[in-house]
């Protein structure tokens, strides 16, 4: 069984509250996330499928709260502009806040699924 696509009309069944093209503009980053923590995992039945469009729409609203970045620039920690100089909180992990709240999405949406099985089978 392969991953299934995720489209609007998934996100709105979902309780979404995103616009379309907001959700359209988060979705690759969104489907990327949820790749990074599923691994090679793919949906052993239907309960999985829906587990995985769950997940995939909570991680398109967690990238479009951050502007529909992809994360890019959330890892960024101090800045130095002659004397001034600011630094940014950051977990203890050293991941960014966009990480940090993409993987707990995530995760979220896919407990109890086979999603999350890392082991050997």
């Amino acid at each position: 069984m392969s991953l299934p696509p995720v489209a609007y009309a998934d996100y709105e069944v979902w309780g979404g509250t995103l616009g379309e093209d907001a959700f359209d503009a988060s979705l690759r980053a969104a489907v990327s996330a949820v790749h990074a923590v599923i691994g090679a995992n793919e949906p052993a039945d239907a309960d999985d499928e829906d587990a995985y469009a769950r997940a995939v729409c909570a991680a398109a609203d967690v990238d479009a709260a951050y502007g529909a970045s992809g994360g890019i620039g959330e890892g960024l920690a101090s800045v130095t502009l002659g004397k001034f100089s600011a630094a940014l909180g950051s977990a203890a992990s050293g991941a960014s806040a966009y990480d940090v709240d993409m993987a707990r999405a995530v995760r979220r949406e896919l407990v109890g699924s086979s999603l999350l099985y890392q082991g050997i089978a």
